[in-house]
């Protein structure tokens, strides 16, 4: 679960940066044959700031591509379609995600490294034509005289998320939830040792992957006849439940991991209708803004969880662990049912 949390996203930056990193590498040995010992020392001391510093290339470029789908989504269908196109892309997403990870080892000793680097670069080239013959009608922006800064564009972004009460709330509850999904990316490995070992950490890993999907395909087909709040409050009050449910199944391996699993399948369904519901409330031509202070916010606090839960995990029961996220969930469940404005979610007219 190491992929930043919102809404149905892969970790398209960890894909470009251990392609960068394979690339670096491979010229590297090749030109190595051309150095001298002491030259190959230097190298060996800089290295590690390179690699560095293509990373952090990769990842601002690999971030731009979020807030920019995502505001082009509404571009392209109606609203009644938004949350139908991010369940499909979901699906793309995830899908492709988990098929390609599970084959790259396979394809790096059939294809060598080199050669699954070319067909990934090959892919990217691909997407790059794929994106240029979209035909749409973006908005006109109107002009004025003097330029504003990206500084004052951004908190355009957070000025319409903290006066809006639908943003504020969908804002809080990501900004949260990411930060104990931080700790849940260190709790998991100690769940697997207290299992008994890294096989019982990868098959929880692949049960939260597959309870994802399936939310987001399998229960999200079942539940169309119901409204987007309906649905959402289902999901929130699922994955609160089984959350529970884990305590109480902490000591047998195989019940905890049926029960672990059933709590992503409501985390899948609630993230199909997260990212349509900040769609339908901005307009088009503010929606890059507010998408990009959204992801700003919530991704701050991933590794912020992970660090502090990290610290905390030598004083912090497993349990208590996820005794808390439950009550977190349960708290959002609560915030989500109460909430004036959600209350309203269905005049925005996603189904």
């Amino acid at each position: 679960m190491g992929d930043f949390f919102v809404p149905g996203r892969t970790n398209l930056n960890i894909k470009i940066r251990l392609d960068i990193a394979i690339f670096t590498n491979y010229n590297i040995i090749n030109s190595e044959t051309m150095l001298t010992k002491q030259a190959r020392a230097a190298l060996h001391i800089k290295l590690p700031g390179i690699y560095v510093g293509l990373v952090f290339i990769a990842a601002l470029f690999g971030s731009l591509a979020y807030p920019i789908q995502d505001a082009l989504v509404p571009l392209l269908v109606e609203p009644d379609q938004l949350v139908q196109a991010q369940a499909d892309m979901s699906l793309a997403y995830k899908g492709t995600d988990y098929v390609f990870n599970a084959l790259s080892g396979f394809l790096i000793s059939l294809c060598s490294v080199l050669g699954v680097l070319i067909m990934d670069a090959a892919t990217f080239v691909v997407t790059v034509v794929t994106f240029k013959r979209i035909k749409l009608a973006e908005p006109r922006q109107q002009h004025t005289r003097e330029k504003s800064s990206y500084f004052n564009q951004l908190l355009v972004g957070f000025k319409i998320i903290s006066t809006d009460p639908l943003l504020r709330l969908l804002t809080f509850a990501s900004f949260v939830m990411n930060f104990f999904f931080g700790g849940l990316n260190t709790y998991v490995v100690l769940f697997g040792r207290h299992f008994g070992g890294s096989i019982y950490y990868g098959i929880l890993e692949s049960m939260s992957a597959v309870g994802i999907l399936l939310g987001m395909t399998v229960v999200y087909r079942q539940l169309k006849k119901l409204t987007v709040r309906q649905s959402y409050l289902i999901g929130n009050f699922g994955r609160a439940l089984f959350m529970i449910l884990t305590v109480v199944s902490y000591n047998q391996f195989w019940l905890f991991a049926i029960i672990y699993l059933l709590s992503f399948v409501f985390q899948g369904l609630t993230q199909v209708f997260e990212t349509p519901m900040i769609q339908a409330t901005v307009g088009s031509g503010q929606l890059g803004k507010v998408m990009t202070c959204f992801y700003t916010l919530v991704s701050v606090t991933l590794p912020l969880g992970s660090l502090a839960f990290s610290f905390l995990a030598d004083r912090f029961d497993l349990r208590l662990f996820l005794l808390l996220f439950a009550f977190f969930y349960a708290g959002i469940f609560l915030l989500f049912l109460a909430s004036r404005a959600f209350k309203k979610v269905d005049e925005l007219q996603l189904s």
